[in-house]
Protein backbone atom coordinates (compact mmCIF):
# COMPACT_ATOMS: atom_id res chain seq x y z
CA UNK A 1 0.00 0.00 0.00
CA UNK A 2 2.80 2.19 1.08
CA UNK A 3 5.04 1.61 -1.67
CA UNK A 4 1.46 1.99 -4.37
CA UNK A 5 1.15 5.40 -2.70
CA UNK A 6 4.61 6.63 -3.40
CA UNK A 7 4.85 5.68 -6.93
CA UNK A 8 1.53 7.80 -6.93
CA UNK A 9 3.45 10.80 -5.51
CA UNK A 10 6.22 10.55 -7.96
CA UNK A 11 4.43 10.37 -11.40
CA UNK A 12 1.95 13.34 -10.14
CA UNK A 13 4.20 16.32 -11.38
CA UNK A 14 4.93 14.35 -14.46
CA UNK A 15 1.10 14.10 -15.26
CA UNK A 16 0.44 17.62 -14.23
CA UNK A 17 2.89 19.57 -16.13
CA UNK A 18 1.57 18.99 -19.94
CA UNK A 19 -2.14 19.25 -18.49
CA UNK A 20 -0.48 22.52 -16.85
CA UNK A 21 0.84 24.11 -19.79
CA UNK A 22 -2.09 23.07 -22.34
CA UNK A 23 -4.46 25.41 -19.92
CA UNK A 24 -1.57 28.38 -20.85
CA UNK A 25 -1.80 27.97 -24.57
CA UNK A 26 -4.36 29.75 -26.87
CA UNK A 27 -7.77 28.20 -27.57
CA UNK A 28 -6.75 27.85 -31.39
CA UNK A 29 -3.96 25.96 -30.72
CA UNK A 30 -4.45 22.15 -30.99
CA UNK A 31 -2.84 19.91 -28.12
CA UNK A 32 0.40 18.64 -29.26
CA UNK A 33 2.74 16.31 -27.82
CA UNK A 34 5.42 17.61 -25.46
CA UNK A 35 8.86 16.03 -26.87
CA UNK A 36 12.12 17.18 -24.83
CA UNK A 37 15.33 15.63 -25.75
CA UNK A 38 17.90 15.83 -22.51
CA UNK A 39 20.24 13.50 -24.58
CA UNK A 40 22.21 16.98 -25.36
CA UNK A 41 23.70 18.48 -22.90
CA UNK A 42 24.92 21.33 -24.83
CA UNK A 43 21.42 23.24 -24.33
CA UNK A 44 22.76 27.12 -23.49
CA UNK A 45 20.46 29.54 -22.35
CA UNK A 46 22.43 32.28 -22.36
CA UNK A 47 22.07 32.26 -26.19
CA UNK A 48 18.45 32.29 -25.55
CA UNK A 49 18.66 35.41 -23.46
CA UNK A 50 20.80 37.55 -25.79
CA UNK A 51 18.62 36.63 -29.22
CA UNK A 52 15.67 38.01 -26.95
CA UNK A 53 18.02 41.16 -26.26
CA UNK A 54 18.45 41.97 -30.17
CA UNK A 55 14.60 41.23 -30.75
CA UNK A 56 13.88 43.58 -28.36
CA UNK A 57 15.95 46.56 -29.33
CA UNK A 58 15.06 45.92 -32.82
CA UNK A 59 11.31 46.35 -31.98
CA UNK A 60 12.44 49.46 -30.05
CA UNK A 61 13.99 50.91 -32.82
CA UNK A 62 10.88 50.27 -35.28
CA UNK A 63 8.37 51.42 -33.12
CA UNK A 64 10.59 55.08 -32.14
CA UNK A 65 9.64 57.95 -34.20
CA UNK A 66 12.02 59.84 -36.90
CA UNK A 67 14.32 62.70 -35.51
CA UNK A 68 12.04 65.44 -34.71
CA UNK A 69 9.09 64.29 -35.61
CA UNK A 70 7.83 63.26 -32.30
CA UNK A 71 7.79 66.65 -31.52
CA UNK A 72 6.11 68.20 -34.60
CA UNK A 73 2.27 68.51 -35.57
CA UNK A 74 0.81 68.05 -38.91
CA UNK A 75 -0.42 70.55 -40.59
CA UNK A 76 -4.30 71.31 -40.84
CA UNK A 77 -4.61 70.61 -44.78
CA UNK A 78 -2.51 70.66 -47.95
CA UNK A 79 -2.57 74.34 -47.75
CA UNK A 80 -0.48 75.00 -44.79
CA UNK A 81 2.54 72.60 -46.30
CA UNK A 82 5.00 75.12 -47.38
CA UNK A 83 8.01 73.33 -49.51
CA UNK A 84 9.87 76.52 -50.24
CA UNK A 85 10.54 78.62 -53.00
CA UNK A 86 11.79 75.68 -54.88
CA UNK A 87 9.56 72.84 -56.00
CA UNK A 88 12.68 70.94 -56.05
CA UNK A 89 13.74 71.27 -52.94
CA UNK A 90 16.70 72.86 -54.01
CA UNK A 91 17.18 76.68 -53.04
CA UNK A 92 20.28 76.98 -54.92
CA UNK A 93 21.37 75.58 -58.30
CA UNK A 94 25.03 75.10 -58.80
CA UNK A 95 26.16 75.48 -62.69
CA UNK A 96 30.14 74.68 -61.52
CA UNK A 97 28.65 71.11 -61.06
CA UNK A 98 25.51 71.11 -63.12
CA UNK A 99 26.47 72.59 -66.94
CA UNK A 100 26.12 69.51 -68.18
CA UNK A 101 22.67 69.21 -67.08
CA UNK A 102 21.43 72.65 -68.55
CA UNK A 103 22.07 71.26 -72.21
CA UNK A 104 24.60 72.58 -74.58
CA UNK A 105 21.68 74.46 -77.21
CA UNK A 106 18.14 74.85 -74.92
CA UNK A 107 17.07 78.53 -74.26
CA UNK A 108 14.40 79.05 -71.57
CA UNK A 109 12.99 82.00 -72.62
CA UNK A 110 13.51 85.41 -74.19
CA UNK A 111 16.42 86.74 -72.83
CA UNK A 112 18.19 83.59 -71.67
CA UNK A 113 21.81 82.06 -72.48
CA UNK A 114 22.64 78.60 -72.27
CA UNK A 115 25.58 76.86 -71.73
CA UNK A 116 27.19 76.74 -75.29
CA UNK A 117 26.63 80.39 -75.80
CA UNK A 118 28.12 81.48 -72.53
CA UNK A 119 31.05 79.31 -73.18
CA UNK A 120 31.74 80.99 -76.31
CA UNK A 121 31.75 84.16 -74.82
CA UNK A 122 33.84 83.44 -72.20
CA UNK A 123 36.46 82.13 -75.16
CA UNK A 124 36.31 84.69 -77.14
CA UNK A 125 37.95 87.10 -74.07
CA UNK A 126 40.93 85.71 -73.52
CA UNK A 127 44.18 88.37 -73.23
CA UNK A 128 41.24 91.27 -72.52
CA UNK A 129 42.32 93.93 -70.16
CA UNK A 130 40.08 94.82 -67.40
CA UNK A 131 38.04 97.97 -69.13
CA UNK A 132 37.76 95.75 -72.43
CA UNK A 133 36.12 92.58 -70.49
CA UNK A 134 34.03 94.73 -68.27
CA UNK A 135 32.31 96.37 -71.07
CA UNK A 136 31.87 93.11 -72.93
CA UNK A 137 29.97 91.69 -70.02
CA UNK A 138 27.89 94.78 -70.22
CA UNK A 139 26.80 93.87 -73.29
CA UNK A 140 26.32 90.49 -72.71
CA UNK A 141 24.11 91.24 -70.00
CA UNK A 142 22.30 93.48 -71.89
CA UNK A 143 22.03 90.77 -74.72
CA UNK A 144 21.10 88.32 -72.28
CA UNK A 145 19.14 90.00 -69.25
CA UNK A 146 17.88 86.55 -68.12
CA UNK A 147 21.02 84.77 -67.89
CA UNK A 148 21.43 81.70 -66.11
CA UNK A 149 24.77 82.91 -65.01
CA UNK A 150 23.81 86.35 -63.53
CA UNK A 151 25.40 85.84 -60.15
CA UNK A 152 28.74 84.26 -60.96
CA UNK A 153 28.49 87.20 -63.91
CA UNK A 154 28.30 89.87 -61.48
CA UNK A 155 30.85 88.43 -59.50
CA UNK A 156 33.30 89.08 -61.99
CA UNK A 157 32.21 92.10 -62.99
CA UNK A 158 32.58 93.24 -59.68
CA UNK A 159 35.99 92.29 -59.49
CA UNK A 160 36.71 93.93 -62.68
CA UNK A 161 35.79 97.18 -61.21
CA UNK A 162 38.08 96.66 -58.13
CA UNK A 163 41.07 96.08 -60.32
CA UNK A 164 40.24 99.39 -62.45
CA UNK A 165 39.38 101.93 -59.96
CA UNK A 166 40.79 100.33 -56.41
CA UNK A 167 44.09 101.68 -55.00
CA UNK A 168 46.46 99.67 -55.69
CA UNK A 169 50.15 99.52 -55.03
CA UNK A 170 52.61 99.33 -57.82
CA UNK A 171 54.41 96.20 -57.94
CA UNK A 172 56.95 95.38 -60.46
CA UNK A 173 56.43 91.76 -60.40
CA UNK A 174 52.82 92.21 -61.31
CA UNK A 175 51.89 92.17 -64.74
CA UNK A 176 48.76 94.14 -64.68
CA UNK A 177 48.72 97.98 -64.75
CA UNK A 178 45.95 100.43 -64.10
CA UNK A 179 44.47 101.56 -67.65
CA UNK A 180 45.85 104.93 -67.25
CA UNK A 181 49.48 103.18 -67.31
CA UNK A 182 48.90 100.58 -69.37
CA UNK A 183 50.31 101.25 -72.99
CA UNK A 184 48.44 99.94 -76.09
CA UNK A 185 51.00 98.80 -78.40
CA UNK A 186 50.09 100.76 -81.68
CA UNK A 187 52.12 99.64 -84.98
CA UNK A 188 55.26 101.60 -85.27
CA UNK A 189 55.64 103.12 -89.60
CA UNK A 190 58.83 102.24 -91.03
CA UNK A 191 59.10 105.42 -93.50
CA UNK A 192 56.31 107.75 -91.24
CA UNK A 193 56.84 109.39 -88.11
CA UNK A 194 56.21 107.31 -84.68
CA UNK A 195 53.23 108.83 -82.78
CA UNK A 196 52.94 106.90 -79.86
CA UNK A 197 54.82 108.08 -76.84
CA UNK A 198 56.76 105.43 -75.72
CA UNK A 199 60.70 104.78 -74.66
CA UNK A 200 61.97 102.61 -77.06
CA UNK A 201 65.28 102.37 -80.01
CA UNK A 202 64.77 102.70 -83.89
CA UNK A 203 67.80 101.34 -85.97
CA UNK A 204 66.80 101.40 -89.89
CA UNK A 205 68.58 100.44 -93.18
CA UNK A 206 67.54 101.73 -96.71
CA UNK A 207 69.59 100.35 -99.69
CA UNK A 208 67.98 102.12 -102.95
CA UNK A 209 68.81 101.54 -106.58
CA UNK A 210 71.06 102.65 -109.02
CA UNK A 211 73.10 104.02 -105.80
CA UNK A 212 71.20 105.08 -102.44
CA UNK A 213 71.71 104.62 -99.16
CA UNK A 214 70.12 105.24 -96.14
CA UNK A 215 69.88 104.92 -92.62
CA UNK A 216 68.18 106.13 -89.46
CA UNK A 217 69.05 105.78 -85.78
CA UNK A 218 66.64 107.48 -83.17
CA UNK A 219 66.34 107.56 -79.64
CA UNK A 220 62.68 108.14 -77.69
CA UNK A 221 62.27 108.90 -74.39
CA UNK A 222 58.66 109.10 -72.91
CA UNK A 223 58.46 111.50 -69.77
CA UNK A 224 55.17 110.07 -68.97
CA UNK A 225 52.73 107.81 -71.10
CA UNK A 226 51.72 110.78 -73.30
CA UNK A 227 54.54 112.47 -73.56
CA UNK A 228 58.23 111.78 -75.61
CA UNK A 229 61.11 113.59 -76.37
CA UNK A 230 63.72 112.09 -79.26
CA UNK A 231 66.82 112.67 -80.99
CA UNK A 232 68.99 110.80 -84.21
CA UNK A 233 70.33 110.94 -87.34
CA UNK A 234 68.02 110.16 -90.62
CA UNK A 235 68.91 110.83 -93.97
CA UNK A 236 65.90 112.29 -96.24
CA UNK A 237 65.69 113.30 -100.01
CA UNK A 238 67.52 116.63 -99.00
CA UNK A 239 70.51 115.14 -97.32
CA UNK A 240 71.88 114.05 -93.84
CA UNK A 241 69.44 115.19 -90.97
CA UNK A 242 70.22 116.00 -86.83
CA UNK A 243 66.96 115.62 -85.52
CA UNK A 244 65.67 116.46 -82.27
CA UNK A 245 62.03 116.94 -81.37
CA UNK A 246 58.66 116.09 -78.88
CA UNK A 247 55.25 114.36 -79.11
CA UNK A 248 52.58 114.67 -76.81
CA UNK A 249 49.11 112.48 -77.06
CA UNK A 250 46.25 114.14 -75.98
CA UNK A 251 44.09 111.32 -76.73
CA UNK A 252 45.84 107.90 -75.39
CA UNK A 253 43.00 105.46 -74.30
CA UNK A 254 43.79 102.13 -73.59
CA UNK A 255 39.96 101.65 -73.68
CA UNK A 256 39.17 102.80 -77.17
CA UNK A 257 42.72 101.77 -78.34
CA UNK A 258 42.97 105.11 -79.44
CA UNK A 259 45.78 107.54 -79.48
CA UNK A 260 45.83 111.54 -81.34
CA UNK A 261 49.52 112.81 -81.39
CA UNK A 262 51.03 116.46 -82.09
CA UNK A 263 54.22 116.25 -82.96
CA UNK A 264 56.91 119.27 -83.30
CA UNK A 265 60.84 118.40 -84.77
CA UNK A 266 63.33 120.14 -85.25
CA UNK A 267 65.88 119.06 -87.52
CA UNK A 268 68.95 120.99 -89.39
CA UNK A 269 69.89 119.48 -93.12
CA UNK A 270 73.78 119.06 -93.27
CA UNK A 271 74.15 119.02 -96.75
CA UNK A 272 73.38 121.69 -98.02
CA UNK A 273 73.61 123.33 -94.24
CA UNK A 274 70.08 124.89 -93.82
CA UNK A 275 67.18 124.55 -90.41
CA UNK A 276 63.87 123.29 -90.42
CA UNK A 277 60.84 123.05 -88.53
CA UNK A 278 58.39 119.88 -88.82
CA UNK A 279 54.79 120.25 -86.94
CA UNK A 280 52.67 118.02 -87.47
CA UNK A 281 49.27 115.90 -86.11
CA UNK A 282 48.58 112.17 -86.49
CA UNK A 283 45.71 109.59 -84.94
CA UNK A 284 46.08 106.08 -84.93
CA UNK A 285 43.45 103.32 -84.02
CA UNK A 286 43.40 99.37 -83.04
CA UNK A 287 40.77 97.75 -84.59
CA UNK A 288 39.14 94.02 -83.37
CA UNK A 289 39.59 92.32 -85.94
CA UNK A 290 41.79 89.21 -86.30
CA UNK A 291 44.38 89.79 -83.81
CA UNK A 292 44.72 93.44 -84.44
CA UNK A 293 44.09 95.85 -87.40
CA UNK A 294 46.53 99.12 -86.67
CA UNK A 295 45.60 102.33 -88.82
CA UNK A 296 47.72 105.27 -88.57
CA UNK A 297 47.50 108.67 -90.63
CA UNK A 298 48.97 111.54 -90.44
CA UNK A 299 49.77 114.86 -91.94
CA UNK A 300 51.58 118.17 -91.55
CA UNK A 301 54.36 120.39 -93.17
CA UNK A 302 58.43 120.68 -93.38
CA UNK A 303 59.25 124.43 -92.75
CA UNK A 304 62.65 124.78 -94.50
CA UNK A 305 64.31 127.95 -93.70
CA UNK A 306 66.75 128.51 -96.86
CA UNK A 307 64.50 131.05 -98.92
CA UNK A 308 63.54 133.87 -98.17
CA UNK A 309 61.66 134.03 -94.65
CA UNK A 310 61.12 129.86 -95.94
CA UNK A 311 59.95 127.45 -98.07
CA UNK A 312 57.27 124.92 -97.09
CA UNK A 313 56.43 121.44 -98.14
CA UNK A 314 53.27 118.97 -97.41
CA UNK A 315 54.33 115.72 -96.18
CA UNK A 316 51.79 112.89 -94.47
CA UNK A 317 51.16 109.71 -95.21
CA UNK A 318 49.34 106.47 -93.67
CA UNK A 319 50.05 103.29 -92.28
CA UNK A 320 47.83 100.49 -92.44
CA UNK A 321 49.22 96.81 -90.47
CA UNK A 322 47.16 93.38 -89.87
CA UNK A 323 48.23 91.37 -87.15
CA UNK A 324 48.25 88.09 -88.48
CA UNK A 325 49.10 86.32 -84.88
CA UNK A 326 51.37 87.26 -82.09
CA UNK A 327 54.51 86.69 -83.99
CA UNK A 328 53.85 88.20 -87.80
CA UNK A 329 52.11 90.99 -89.11
CA UNK A 330 52.16 92.51 -92.45
CA UNK A 331 51.44 95.94 -93.66
CA UNK A 332 51.21 99.09 -96.04
CA UNK A 333 52.47 102.51 -96.20
CA UNK A 334 52.21 105.42 -98.32
CA UNK A 335 54.20 108.51 -97.39
CA UNK A 336 53.95 112.03 -99.09
CA UNK A 337 56.21 114.87 -99.72
CA UNK A 338 54.58 117.57 -101.96
CA UNK A 339 55.74 121.43 -102.44
CA UNK A 340 54.30 123.72 -105.29
CA UNK A 341 57.27 125.29 -107.34
CA UNK A 342 55.71 128.93 -107.13
CA UNK A 343 56.72 128.95 -110.97
CA UNK A 344 54.42 129.24 -114.23
CA UNK A 345 54.28 126.28 -116.26
CA UNK A 346 56.08 124.30 -117.63
CA UNK A 347 57.71 124.26 -114.39
CA UNK A 348 55.99 121.44 -112.64
CA UNK A 349 55.44 120.68 -108.53
CA UNK A 350 58.02 119.31 -106.78
CA UNK A 351 56.55 115.72 -105.42
CA UNK A 352 57.96 112.30 -103.60
CA UNK A 353 55.37 109.81 -103.47
CA UNK A 354 56.25 106.46 -102.03
CA UNK A 355 54.79 102.89 -101.10
CA UNK A 356 56.01 100.44 -98.82
CA UNK A 357 55.24 97.10 -97.77
CA UNK A 358 56.11 94.33 -96.36
CA UNK A 359 56.30 92.00 -92.54
CA UNK A 360 56.83 93.17 -89.39
CA UNK A 361 58.65 90.22 -86.39
CA UNK A 362 57.64 90.27 -82.94
CA UNK A 363 59.73 87.64 -81.24
CA UNK A 364 58.57 88.94 -77.78
CA UNK A 365 55.59 90.59 -76.68
CA UNK A 366 56.52 93.87 -77.78
CA UNK A 367 59.98 93.96 -76.69
CA UNK A 368 61.44 94.04 -79.59
CA UNK A 369 60.16 94.56 -83.55
CA UNK A 370 62.08 93.39 -86.43
CA UNK A 371 61.09 94.93 -89.91
CA UNK A 372 61.69 94.04 -93.90
CA UNK A 373 60.20 96.05 -96.36
CA UNK A 374 60.18 97.48 -99.92
CA UNK A 375 59.97 101.06 -100.69
CA UNK A 376 58.49 102.04 -104.52
CA UNK A 377 58.17 105.64 -105.99
CA UNK A 378 54.94 105.75 -107.34
CA UNK A 379 54.65 109.33 -108.17
CA UNK A 380 57.63 111.32 -108.13
CA UNK A 381 59.34 114.82 -109.90
CA UNK A 382 62.79 116.11 -109.71
CA UNK A 383 63.58 113.94 -106.77
CA UNK A 384 63.42 110.16 -108.90
CA UNK A 385 67.21 109.47 -107.68
CA UNK A 386 66.69 106.12 -106.45
CA UNK A 387 64.05 103.70 -108.57
CA UNK A 388 62.89 101.20 -105.47
CA UNK A 389 64.92 100.18 -102.39
CA UNK A 390 64.99 97.43 -99.62
CA UNK A 391 64.65 98.07 -96.46
CA UNK A 392 64.96 96.05 -92.67
CA UNK A 393 65.07 97.89 -89.59
CA UNK A 394 64.80 97.28 -85.67
CA UNK A 395 62.76 98.60 -83.07
CA UNK A 396 63.19 97.72 -79.38
CA UNK A 397 60.98 99.24 -76.55
CA UNK A 398 62.08 99.98 -73.11
CA UNK A 399 59.49 101.23 -71.77
CA UNK A 400 60.63 99.89 -67.82
CA UNK A 401 64.01 100.82 -68.42
CA UNK A 402 63.98 104.85 -68.49
CA UNK A 403 62.10 106.33 -65.54
CA UNK A 404 58.83 108.88 -66.12
CA UNK A 405 59.31 112.08 -64.98
CA UNK A 406 55.91 113.04 -64.90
Amino acid sequence: MRRSLLLALLAFPLVATPAFAQEEESSEQEDEELDIDFSDDTFDLDEFEEEDEQVEEEVERLDAPAEGEADEELPANEDDLDFGSDFDGEDDFDFDGELEELGEDEIGGEGQDNVGVYRDFIDNMDDLGAEEELLNWESYLNDYPNTLFLDRIERRMDELTEQIYGQRIDDPSSSYKDAKDREIGLARPLVLENIDPRTHAHVAVEMGFPSYLAGTVDLEWALAREMSVHAGVRRRFTGPNIEVGAKYAFIKSSRLDLIATGMLDFRYNTSPGYPGLRPQLAVGKIFDVGSGLHVVAQGGVDLEFRDGPFSMRYIGGAHVRYQANDVVSVFAEGSLTYKASGMPDPYPNFQFHVLTFGLKFEPGKRPIEVGLAANVPVAYQYWGYHFGAVQADFVGYADDKLPKVF
